[in-house]
């Protein structure tokens, strides 16, 4: 498992591009503006890339920006708190990088929204809701000193990602990252080369992951070091690892704790025709990496060969408090992988399995728990070659928002997650393609 800092480096230059981003500054996206104007607008419509470009700056807290349909080749940064920024048209508004610009939608301030519309061909982020800023006020900042343990800033509250398409995107297709109070629902997120979304450094994330689709990333949701996090009800699917969630000392706020996958549809995740992922993993289901009581119930996991679930140490961060029950599993593959450090194998591992799953160790699908079993000497099967990012197949569009006007979004603080002891096993189209 890696920093995202250091992934970053080898996404860069294998897109050729290293020189032309390095030339730019780290925190404004390609085209923005540098000074606010004397008077902002509570709403600020963009119908070019001019206007995208300086759209940050002359937006008022509070307001709205609204984009046009037509395709952009600028990057849009916000600053101000409570802006929501929408498109018209989710398929039909298109921010495209060209692999040449680092980020799509920057967003900084507090209770941030993005909405209805795509962003594509970025080589770094397509979204980014940060709190991590630099000395302007510019996200992406820091380095990667922004990530280490003493450096890092108080998080910013408040933030939702909807009805977004997130394709071919050299890092992130949705990045959050040292927020809280977030919900990022009913997104496309597809050809991340690092993941389709992301949670990182929040000790208390209090955040959503809802309703997305997820799919031809190199990892299809990541979270590290993101604590009190609710997965549920997302379509998550030819990925090369379905979820990735893990823990990491060189970053703030480790190991992660509370987070529950419920009521997911994690199927298939071997697909080759994928960005190759830094550490290798290829068809897993979900990765659990020196977590603390991680839930992982009611989900269908099948089609991931290598593993259904796979629980191991990250450093010196034990896994703890694992409870996996209630899903449906494959009745060929592996069903459970335990196989973290002899020194750091954690307690309270528990996995209710069906009669006949099979598991490594293999009591542990009879022992039902890890106490006093050691752990199993599995190594990961060697994974295929992958593709660039930018090669990466199109997926479908989705539906956009039913209804689209000028009203920004009023968002609290803090969200409300939901129960997912209630949850049940999801049909296997879930969020399926209907013409698929």
């Amino acid at each position: 498992m890696r920093s995202p800092v250091r992934w970053a480096v080898s996404i860069m230059a294998a897109v050729g591009v290293l020189g032309a981003i390095t030339a730019c500054s780290p925190g404004a996206p390609e085209g923005s503006a540098t000074s606010a104007p004397a008077d902002t607008q509570d709403v600020v419509t963009v119908t070019n890339d001019a206007e995208l470009a300086d759209a940050g700056s002359r937006v008022a807290a509070g307001g709205i920006i609204m984009i046009e349909p037509g395709t952009y080749h600028s990057s849009l940064e916000v600053r101000a708190d409570d802006v929501t920024v929408r498109g018209t048209d989710r398929n039909g508004v298109i921010l495209d990088g060209e692999f040449t610009r680092s980020n799509g939608v920057v967003m900084t301030g507090a209770r941030v929204s993005v909405e209805n519309l795509t962003v594509r061909n970025f080589v770094q982020n397509g979204v980014l809701i940060t709190g991590v800023t630099d000395e302007n006020g510019a996200g992406v900042a820091r380095g990667p000193d922004g990530y280490l343990p003493g450096n890092v800033a108080d998080p910013v509250a408040g933030y939702l990602v909807q009805s977004v398409t997130a394709q071919n995107n050299g890092l992130y297709g949705i990045y959050a990252f040292n927020r809280t109070g977030g919900v990022i629902r009913s997104n496309l997120a597809s050809g991340g080369s690092d993941s389709g979304i992301y949670v990182g450094q929040c000790e208390d994330c209090n955040a959503e992951v809802s309703g997305n689709v997820v799919t031809l990333n190199a990892v299809g949701i990541e979270l590290a070091n993101a604590s009190n996090v609710v997965i549920t009800g997302n379509r998550i699917t030819r990925n090369r690892i379905g979820l990735t969630i893990l823990s990491n000392y060189l970053e703030a706020h480790g190991p992660t704790r509370g987070v529950r996958i419920a009521g997911n549809v994690i199927t298939d995740n071997d697909e080759s025709q994928t960005p190759e992922q830094a550490t290798g993993a290829f068809g897993v289901g979900v990765g659990l990496s020196g977590t603390v009581d991680a839930v992982v119930r009611a989900n269908l996991i099948t089609g991931n060969p290598n593993a259904g679930v796979w629980v191991n140490s990250s450093d010196d961060f034990a896994p703890s408090g694992t409870s996996v029950t209630d899903n449906v599993w494959d009745d060929s593959a592996l069903a459970v992988v335990f196989a973290p450090s002899a020194e750091h194998a954690g307690s309270q591992n528990c996995f209710q399995l069906p009669v006949g799953a099979r598991s490594e160790p293999p009591a542990l699908a009879t022992a039902r728990c890890s106490d006093g079993i050691a752990p199993a000497a599995w190594a990961q099967p060697v994974a295929p070659a992958g593709i660039s990012f930018a090669k990466v197949a199109t997926t479908p569009e989705r539906p956009g928002l039913d209804s689209v006007d000028e009203t920004p979004r009023t968002l609290p603080d803090a969200v409300d997650l939901p129960d997912v002891s209630t949850v049940s096993v999801p049909a296997a189209d879930l969020l399926a393609d209907p013409a698929a």
